[in-house]
């Protein structure tokens, strides 16, 4: 009669001991794992793409998302979860700060992908604190301190002790949680709830002018969301992980002028870019700006340690996927949508660049063309169009231009020579200098 295989669960695996003679088998049991999922902005198609990941790998996986599910499954990117539950995942809605509604059943990793400080965070946290193998909070690298000296941000570097994120990374060492912390940067790709590259092709595509916050070489990290999912996939079963922050992050960077001419190269146009001064033209201060999708500021990150401890390597690069990006835009109609522009404009008219909106094919307003501003006394006298003030270096071809008899005095800035003291000093010739046009 054969012996009785034990199994004993080493690891995360089950491993069956097979008498002598015959051959060892090892069944590895893949993880169960709980995704907290959040309602908006850039982190919420994380989830999409992590559950992804994680089924692929052979894990069982449970979205818990926060929100109105009559609601959230209407938009991008909740109404793919379909596509998660053909795939054997479960779905279910509730509130992470109320454990009573969270799915029944245990589980080996929890990812708290919903909350940005301690209010939203704690209750998962104690309540999953002795039940799970690992707990992994998905923070942000916006909690790093900016530095103007060495702007790239290093795991370890300063943080900053108001933000929240840092609150709850704080508490997950205190509580003597098994954590590991990711905190990426700015994310990229189909399904996104938050603009990134979109906001760049919406005025590229109207040809309108791309206002971009001087000087504009500013550089940032742009990751595409498989490449952020790729990295916290490599979680479940790596206790080397326990205790470690990761920046999640490309590992190329990109500049904010890069970003508007690469999208102008893969809709076969010129962008016009505009650069400005937030501060100076009222639209925000301290790294931020009304209405840009980035910092004003440097914002990227080093993904050195995340390769080398976790090897993860990224797939993508921004510059080979921006071809497909605007396809994407395109497929979803974007270009046919009416944008507000409005910040844009109140930019421009700052700085004397006006516009108007020109319809296009389908009525809605997306070109634009230069117009002049009035003055108050002709809007309100005239509706037409202002005539261009006189400019010598401009019209000299078609008109002639007839200077006084002491316009050198006038263009050096001294006094007008009064006409006795003038007719009492010898005739100057009648022939105009030829550098006159310096001096005006």
């Amino acid at each position: 009669m054969q012996a009785q295989m034990k199994p004993n669960r080493v690891s995360g695996a089950r491993r069956a001991f097979a008498p002598a003679g015959r051959r060892l088998s090892v069944k590895v049991m893949n993880a169960n794992v709980l995704i907290s999922n959040t309602k908006g902005g850039g982190h919420a198609f994380i989830g999409l793409y992590l559950a992804k990941e994680l089924l692929k790998k052979g894990h069982k996986v449970t979205i818990m998302n926060d929100g109105d599910e009559s609601k959230l499954t209407k938009k991008t990117p909740f109404s793919k979860y379909s596509e998660l539950v053909r795939e054997g995942a479960n779905i279910a809605w509730g509130d992470p700060t109320k454990p009573s509604t969270y799915p029944r059943g245990s589980f080996d990793v929890v990812y708290d992908n919903n909350g940005k400080d301690l209010a939203s965070c704690q209750p998962m946290i104690d309540h999953f604190k002795h039940k799970v193998d690992h707990y992994v909070f998905v923070s942000s690298a916006g909690a790093y301190k900016a530095d103007s000296i060495e702007p790239m941000h290093v795991e370890g570097d300063a943080r900053k002790s108001t933000a929240g994120h840092v609150e709850v990374e704080a508490y997950l060492e205190k509580a003597r949680v098994p954590f590991t912390v990711f905190q990426p940067l700015y994310i990229y790709g189909p399904n996104t709830a938050k603009d990134c590259e979109q906001w760049f092709v919406d005025r590229i595509i109207r040809d309108r002018p791309v206002p971009i916050p001087s000087p504009g070489i500013q550089l940032t990290s742009l990751t595409h969301v498989e490449d952020v999912a790729s990295m916290l996939a490599l979680v479940p079963g790596n206790r080397k992980a326990i205790g470690q922050m990761y920046n999640v992050c490309s590992d190329r960077c990109i500049s904010f002028v890069g970003i508007c001419k690469s999208v102008a190269k893969a809709l076969g146009k010129e962008a016009e870019i505009v650069l400005y001064s937030p501060e100076k033209v009222g639209t925000g201060k301290s790294g931020k700006a009304e209405g840009f999708p980035f910092r004003t500021v440097h914002f990227f990150a080093s993904s050195d340690k995340a390769k080398r401890e976790l090897g993860w390597k990224p797939k993508h690069d921004f510059q080979k996927d921006v071809a497909a990006l605007v396809a994407d835009y395109k497929a979803q109609g974007r270009d046919k949508k009416e944008v507000d522009f409005s910040i844009d404009d109140k930019i421009l008219a700052a700085l004397g660049k006006s516009v108007k909106a020109a319809p296009a094919s389908n009525g809605t307003p997306n070109g634009f063309s230069r117009v002049s501003s009035p003055s108050p006394a002709e809007s309100a006298t005239s509706s037409a169009p202002r005539r261009p003030s006189f400019s010598p270096r401009r019209d000299l071809k078609i008109q002639r231009t007839v200077l006084p008899a002491n316009w050198r005095d006038s263009a050096d800035g001294g006094e007008a020579v009064p006409a006795s003291t003038a007719a009492s000093r010898p005739a100057r010739s009648s022939s105009v200098p030829k550098d006159w046009r310096s001096a005006l």
